[in-house]
């Protein structure tokens, strides 16, 4: 049988607004028969409407968690407030809370890949944490070229023409995520999903992987 062990830590006393209003959520994803690892998932849970109601500064708790998680801020949400924005609000129409939920990071160990562990780890990540967030976002980016982006990066052996091929990489894995529900965000590089929308159950997505991937 195969689960995923969900973490959290939440401190008792005051603390930075970025610990305050952002949850941090590890997962370890494990075949309980075998008693092995498959892989891990990392996401945040962002309550953007306990952050608005404590009068705090979105922007400000968002990066103050890190640089990079302030790009969300900028690519979904309204400057100097705590709706989304109109871009987002246009393609994804049925919003209905504010809380974001986004998985950070996903590796499924080499030797459990293909076969769709990864999907499945998301979706129950949420349905668990899901509820009260009007949207699902994540980044997909292939894990072979961690740090392209650095002026240091050097490309693998095995990998011939880094540009093409991370393109190609990246297109692969946002139609591998579509599977679970997510979709392009229009002009960015993000992927997201309404909760209030229909997606593949945890089920339907079970059932669809082992007719692929069995």
């Amino acid at each position: 049988m195969l689960e995923v062990t969900f973490q959290l830590v939440a401190p008792l006393a005051e603390s930075e607004p970025s610990r305050e209003f952002i949850q941090v959520i590890n997962g370890e994803i494990r075949n309980t028969e075998s008693n092995l690892t498959v892989g891990m998932i990392s996401a945040l849970l962002v309550q953007v409407g306990r952050v608005a109601d404590a009068g705090e500064d979105l922007f400000e708790v968002i990066d103050g968690e890190s640089s990079e998680l302030g790009k969300y801020y900028s690519a979904f949400f309204k400057a100097h407030d705590y709706d989304y924005n109109e871009r987002i609000r246009r393609q994804f129409v049925d919003i209905l809370p504010l809380d974001l939920l986004i998985i950070n990071h996903v590796e499924i160990l080499p030797a459990f890949q293909k076969h769709g562990f990864g999907l499945l780890a998301v979706s129950r990540t949420i349905d668990v944490f899901g509820e009260n967030c009007g949207l699902v976002a994540m980044k997909p980016f292939p894990l072979q070229f961690r740090n392209y982006l650095d002026p240091d990066w050097r490309a693998a052996g095995n990998i011939q023409n880094p540009k093409t091929e991370f393109r190609a990489a990246t297109q692969k894995l946002r139609s591998h995520w579509a599977q679970a529900g997510f979709k392009l965000v229009s002009g960015t590089d993000y992927c997201a999903l309404s909760t209030a929308s229909k997606r593949p159950s945890l089920k339907t997505l079970a059932a669809a992987l082992l007719r692929t991937c069995g």
